[in-house]
């Protein structure tokens, strides 16, 4: 038996409005952060620091990121993690 589906009945997604997006350089992980502070060490900016409000999963105080527009994406702080929280993207060069 083959059902027809119309056009009409698939649900599309939504599209995202168009404007002004805040561009986040670095995404944490920060239920695999131990709290180290190796890449608060690292960072050249000094826009990384150890959370100070609550704990992860693990126990630790988590790294976050102060200054998304100061991050210049060097991708140190990935590099000396030994938790690989960090996943590291540049801006577009038109930006």
């Amino acid at each position: 038996m083959v059902v027809a589906v119309s056009p009409t009945s698939v649900e599309r997604p939504k599209a995202k409005p168009f404007g002004p997006q805040q561009f986040e350089p670095l995404e944490i992980v920060s239920d695999r952060c131990k709290g180290c502070g190796l890449c608060v060490d690292a960072c050249p900016k000094h826009i990384l620091v150890l959370g100070d409000s609550g704990v992860n999963e693990l126990g630790y105080h988590a790294v976050r990121l102060t200054d998304p527009a100061a991050c210049t994406s060097c991708a140190l702080c990935a590099r000396v993690c030994p938790d690989a929280v960090f996943t590291v993207y540049a801006r577009s060069k038109g930006a």
